[in-house]
């Protein structure tokens, strides 16, 4: 099973856009794929479900809140597998033997977050509890009953806190959606420098806290920035896009060859919930769709290499909008 954090400090990049549509072509094309929402303001959970049907069904039992809550101490534990739900429009829409499923978010999520920073803040054994608290969630994945799939992809706040510091030494690789821009390509760079540095404490620490003699080393890699939102001219990315892609290429971190163009209705608010945009036979862009899937199976490829081949991006064919 992998593991992949979807993960930028600057919001409104597509994150959660790109967390659903990869997810759902994956499990399109037959794999067994989970998604965990690990944002407090559950964008990637109403794209599933409306807000009244996570209020009647998930608020109360089924979100990664009760996970957390337990972690903490304040209620029953309870595994991370008796939360999971199966969002029926989407999987209605697969065409294989693939699966959909979902670990749902809360809003009072930051809530916990700034329970577990003050947990660990207190007491003669701050290192120690920080290294339990931030190796939790690759604990919990642990679960027998979430052995069936084949990969987990984790939608992450858009910061460094404790909660996203859990999901990337959960994870085999991150996955960073980002805008051709000044501040969403910014933090590039920090985030890289800061997972190193806390993969590197993490693995220390394992050495002196873990209660297995065997602890294994922590070691998550960039599958790759994949930058969203582009404004091409003449297919090409304008040269302002290119600008920054090249800044980002220049630090020596991944990029995926296929770049995601400008679509209002695809980064809206208010897109139709239920079927990510990959998934939907009537879009209003099947070009976007397309780069979708390309992405894909450029992802694959980063996971896969042997078993995928790399093609060439739409954006760079001129495919219609």
């Amino acid at each position: 099973m992998y593991v992949v954090s979807v993960i930028n400090y600057k919001g409104g990049v597509g994150k959660t856009t790109m967390t659903a549509n990869l997810g759902a072509e994956l499990a399109n094309r037959g794999m067994k794929v989970l998604l965990i929402d690990l944002d407090p303001q559950a964008s990637l959970t109403f794209s599933f479900y409306e807000p009244d049907d996570w209020r009647d069904r998930l608020r109360d039992e089924r979100t990664v809140k009760r996970w957390y809550d337990g972690l903490r101490g304040d209620t029953p534990e309870v595994a991370l597998g008796e939360l999971v739900v199966s969002p029926g429009a989407a999987n209605a829409q697969l065409k294989g033997a693939g699966r959909l499923d979902l670990i749902a978010s809360h809003l009072q999520l930051v809530d916990i977050d700034l329970a577990l920073a003050r947990g660990v803040a207190d007491g003669d054994e701050y290192d120690a509890e920080l290294f339990r608290v931030r190796g939790s969630l690759d604990q919990g994945l642990h679960d027998p009953a979430l052995d069936p799939y084949d990969l987990v992809l984790i939608d992450c706040p858009p910061n460094f806190n404790v909660v996203t510091q859990s999901a990337i030494i959960a994870s085999d690789h991150l996955l960073i959606p980002a805008r051709a821009d000044y501040l969403s390509t910014l933090g590039i760079d920090y985030l890289h420098a800061n997972v190193r540095e806390l993969v590197d404490r993490y693995n220390a620490d394992s050495r002196r806290f873990a209660k297995i003699r065997r602890h294994h080393k922590v070691a998550p890699d960039i599958a790759g920035v994949v930058f969203t939102m582009i404004q091409l001219m003449a297919q090409r990315p304008v040269a302002a896009h290119q600008g920054y892609m090249d800044q980002v290429r220049a630090l020596g971190v991944p990029v995926f060859p296929t770049a995601l163009r400008e679509n209002v209705t695809l980064f809206a608010t208010n897109t139709p919930r239920g079927v990510p945009a990959v998934l939907r036979d009537r879009v209003t862009a099947p070009a976007v769709r397309e780069e979708l899937r390309q992405i894909t199976t450029e992802f694959l490829d980063h996971l896969q290499p042997a078993s995928a081949v790399r093609p060439t991006s739409p954006v760079a064919t001129g495919a219609d909008a």
